[in-house]
């Protein structure tokens, strides 16, 4: 590839990036608002520029290459520090007088709390009806006009929405930081005190989820549940090794993650995305403005 970094090679590796994170080149270019054939050919052009295959292409999905892996290791810190930037930018306020907003409970802890007082700064007027649930029933909410809005986390099919990108999370297997548990291996840890899981719903799991548990053998596990919550509970009490979004288990430093292979990490398994749905006919500046308020507050939530 050239030595000379310009804005339209920033731009492609950028849909590369996309493309990866979303699974698929029609998903990608759902999000970004272009053609699937101008995703395609971005990633054509790009592995043209570095002289190797990018991603292997499926019926339906792709896969990374090592290769892309590694370059996106290097600029990834590029994107997110424009992605602050960005931030950094206050979203329009838009003219609110209702609104019904939802999001899933483990995020709800450290999301509601800043987002109702800060709503409540910038739209003293306006009347707020928040609602707390899983994904599947908060797109249900969405889809019949139930709620404006809600904030979930990544799953298969939300062609029938208007999304905007927030966050990005990952799972892991966590446990005690204080039990003899974590001194195991993962294989170990699951052999003697089971696993804990969240329950799939009528739909299944996601994608990005189901992939994680057949990548550890986790077909049977010991114990299900409807909250990420009452699995961090039990994992912090040191009686099962729990599947967790990292920024779950990270809450307060009592968990800890056991390894994971090289290769699982190298490939992003579990990797998802924390997104804003709302209605394709809904007032965009309110979907992108609730998106920035809720970025922010998460971005901080993390940091600290």
């Amino acid at each position: 590839m050239s030595r000379d970094l310009n804005v339209d090679q920033i731009k492609k590796l950028w849909i590369l990036d996309l493309v990866i994170r979303n699974g698929s080149l029609k998903k990608a270019a759902l999000e970004a608002k272009v053609s699937p054939s101008a995703i395609s050919q971005t990633i054509t052009s790009l592995e043209g520029s570095f002289g190797h295959p990018l991603l292997v292409r499926e019926k339906g999905s792709v896969t990374p290459t090592h290769e892309s892996l590694a370059i996106l290791d290097v600029v990834r810190p590029a994107f997110e520090a424009f992605e602050r930037l960005r931030a950094m930018n206050e979203a329009p306020v838009p003219k609110l007088a209702w609104l019904k907003f939802g999001t899933y409970e483990s995020i709800a802890i450290d999301l509601l709390p800043a987002l109702t007082q800060r709503l409540r700064e910038k739209l003293p007027l306006m009347r707020l009806n928040l609602r707390v649930s899983r994904t599947s029933n908060l797109l249900t909410m969405v889809r019949k006009g139930e709620l404006c809005s809600a904030l979930i986390t990544e799953t298969d099919d939300l062609d029938r929405f208007f999304v905007v990108d927030v966050a990005e999370d990952r799972l892991g297997l966590f446990v005690s930081r204080r039990h003899d548990i974590a001194q195991l291996s993962p294989a170990k840890a699951i052999e003697r005190y089971g696993v804990g899981t969240l329950a799939a719903t009528a739909e299944g799991l996601p994608r990005y989820f189901t992939k994680f548990m057949r990548h550890h053998e986790l077909s049977k596990p010991s114990v299900v549940s409807d909250s990420f919550e009452t699995l961090r509970a039990g994992a912090a009490a040191g009686s099962f090794v729990a599947v967790l979004p990292e920024r779950v288990a990270n809450r307060d430093g009592s968990l800890i993650e056991l390894s994971v292979s090289s290769a699982a990490a190298k490939s992003r398994l579990g990797v998802h995305r924390i997104a804003l749905v709302s209605q394709m006919t809904c007032d965009r500046e309110e979907s992108y403005f609730l998106a920035a308020e809720s970025r922010r507050i998460l971005t901080h939530s993390r940091s600290n």
